[in-house]
């Protein structure tokens, strides 16, 4: 609800101004009233935004909400006494992740700014509980935020985000970011292996193939594929991916041989392209949970031999039964 909710402030805030014009415009017919008075409408939809934000931020404690204060004194001092709180703070930071991001002058609010504290503050307080939080911002958060996220895990500490900040070494905006944290959580060694594989060294190219992250490197090199501003990423990515036999990058280097680029980063890119293409048409090995034993033989059990025609072991006459 968070990632629409100024979607559906704003819709509100339409809805609201064509009832009261249409409103107004039946009002002006009816009683002969001055035209002027559709200006009043135009109000409406700020103050209907207004009161959306106003109730929804209403359940947010007092410190939390002047975390998003208009006023830049104010949210440093609101941080800096939920901060001294230690944990009990952390609740608080929690609910502020779960509010609005954007800035909103009519409901005096600065969402994008309360969440940047807010995930200072989990940060500085090492808070593991908000690693799942703080993971789903990564996923579709504004750069400053993402940038701040990535500090706090590294902050946090715990290694079991190292496969999720990985690919975030192919960001040239967050490549020095994502270095510092993985180097805090002792994977120094996984930001050297990427580093070396982005020089073409194959050694590291050897080591990522069977690497547990691989796929998380994959990522990383797709990610500096897609390169706008640093093209010169994209030559080196796209070689890291055809060595990798990365196939899953086939649709992004479509794209980067169609999209307007200087001819020699389009040839790499068309080099790697080939290259994987022609892997994906190769035959692979059918697994053995692919294979349809249905219909095969199977071995006959004991008690699907019939028995009744089998030659019966010859008696000596003297060996019969007596009847008596």
């Amino acid at each position: 609800m968070r990632d629409y909710f100024d979607t559906i402030a704003w819709l509100v805030g339409l809805g609201s101004w064509v009832a009261g014009a249409i409103a107004l415009f039946v009002a002006i017919s009816e009683f002969n009233l001055n035209p002027l008075l559709f200006v009043f409408s135009f109000p409406i939809p700020f103050a209907s935004v207004a009161t959306l934000y106003a109730l929804r931020l209403k359940a947010l404690p007092k410190l939390a909400r002047q975390l998003g204060s208009l006023d830049n004194k104010k949210r440093k001092q609101a941080f800096e006494q939920l901060v001294a709180m230690g944990q009990s703070a952390v609740d608080a930071f929690l609910q502020i992740l779960h509010a609005p991001r954007k800035k909103e002058e009519v409901a005096e609010w600065n969402g994008l700014a309360a969440t940047i504290l807010a995930v200072e503050g989990l940060g500085r307080l090492k808070a593991k509980i908000a690693i799942p939080h703080l993971l789903g911002l990564l996923r579709g958060a504004e750069r400053e935020i993402c940038e701040k996220v990535i500090w706090a895990l590294g902050e946090i500490g715990d290694e079991s985000v190292v496969p999720e900040l990985l690919p975030f070494l192919g960001s040239e905006f967050l490549n020095g970011t994502t270095a510092k944290a993985l180097q805090k959580l002792g994977s120094a060694d996984l930001v050297d292996l990427f580093n070396r594989a982005m020089k073409r060294d194959r050694t590291a190219i050897d080591v990522i193939k069977n690497h547990p992250y691989r796929n998380a490197f994959v990522a990383g090199f797709i990610r500096a594929l897609q390169s706008w501003e640093d093209i010169s990423l994209i030559p080196s990515a796209a070689w890291a991916l055809a060595e990798l036999w990365a196939v899953e990058a086939i649709p992004v280097l479509r794209v980067q041989v169609a999209r307007w680029l200087p001819t020699e980063i389009r040839q790499a890119c068309k080099r790697a392209l080939d290259k994987l293409e022609m892997i994906s048409r190769l035959p692979r090995a059918v697994s053995h949970s692919e294979i349809d034993t249905s219909t095969l033989p199977r071995p006959a059990t004991a008690t699907d031999i019939p028995l009744d025609n089998l030659p019966k072991a010859a008696t000596l006459e003297g060996d019969e039964p007596s009847s008596g």
